[in-house]
């Protein structure tokens, strides 16, 4: 009943020390008393995200109850957009597969993006891999991130969006809207050849591939700097102490 009780006392300090954190994107990362990390997360509002953890057993599932009943302390880091917390949080569980995150996976799912091979590639959001021909980029643990990241890609190389099949539907029907406001190249009315569309998915496949890199590198950089500028005697809640990313 003692340790119950202990128990439950920790678990107030950590929401209290949760509600000290601030409105801002992020992700929040969960360690065990042996200081392992058990549990990777994002936010878009670190402190509401956090803070619903350590409230009310009654809102959560027993594997999150679970989870949260492990916990000693967490840290956290500061991201500049609710997306590059998503990159960030995919990158650490990879770097560090957390118990919890994989007992959890099933009930989250992961997310690709698939590139289709032949002679007209097209490129989608996928929420498995399939042994069908295609490659993959991935996995990301969040399909707002892989969405995002897929339209933005086909917006700025003008790839098509549509159901339309190359080169069946070819010279059938007339171009979409897409087309004339600029984010699509038009296969449909051959107003582009083979050659410049393979160039073009290339170019987005690199984009995709680079710029998660990119951006996973330039937080890198971010963490190093602010682990120069804190304090070691910084509370576990507010510390932000991580290996270098190898990414």
């Amino acid at each position: 009943m003692e340790e119950q009780e202990q128990r439950l006392e920790h678990i107030r300090e950590l929401r209290k020390k949760a509600m000290r954190l601030p409105l801002h994107p992020g992700v929040y990362i969960m360690h065990d008393k042996t200081g392992k990390i058990i549990y990777i997360g994002k936010a878009k509002a670190l402190k509401n995200r956090v803070s619903q953890y350590f409230g009310s057993e009654k809102n959560h599932d027993e594997k999150v109850r679970r989870m949260v009943s492990n916990v000693e302390y967490f840290e956290y880091i500061l991201t500049d957009s609710e997306f590059e917390a998503l990159v960030l949080e995919c990158s650490l569980i990879k770097q560090h597969t957390p118990k919890y995150n994989i007992l959890l996976k099933d009930d989250k799912g992961y997310h690709y993006i698939k590139v289709t091979r032949g002679p007209w590639p097209r490129i989608s959001q996928a929420k498995q891999m399939l042994d069908d021909g295609a490659d993959y980029i991935g996995p990301f643990v969040s399909s707002w991130a892989t969405k995002e990241s897929v339209d933005e890609a086909l917006k700025i190389f003008r790839l098509p969006s549509c159901s339309r099949r190359f080169p069946q539907d070819i010279g059938k029907g007339r171009p979409c809207l897409n087309y004339y406001i600029k984010q699509c190249s038009a296969p449909c009315q051959g107003k582009i050849s083979q050659e410049d569309y393979n160039e073009a998915v290339k170019e987005a496949i690199d984009f995709l591939r680079g710029g998660s890199a990119e951006c996973v590198r330039s937080l890198t950089k971010k963490w190093k700097k602010q682990r120069k500028t804190l304090s070691l005697s910084v509370q576990h809640a507010s510390a932000i102490v991580l290996p270098p990313s190898s990414a």
